[in-house]
């Protein structure tokens, strides 16, 4: 029995193009989940699976990022 290599594509939120797409990937990130992905923090909102194709689309919102404010050597 040949197992077709499921494809999981990372998908910015509203948007038309994807970011990243994986196959066989270990674990598929679940709704509220943080991933780390082009060096920013991204927030899974959804996540929608097409067993007819073997695909699993994760969609996701980038985290505003929060400037530290570094200490002043005064």
């Amino acid at each position: 029995m040949s197992k077709e290599p499921v494809k999981v594509i990372l998908w910015e939120e509203n948007q038309k193009d994807f970011l990243k797409k994986f196959y066989d990937l270990q674990f598929t990130p679940r709704v509220g989940e943080e991933v780390y992905l082009k060096k920013e923090k991204w927030k899974v909102t959804r996540v929608e699976h097409d067993v007819e194709i073997s695909e699993i689309n994760v969609y996701m919102q980038l985290i505003k990022k929060v400037k530290q404010e570094k200490p002043s050597s005064s």
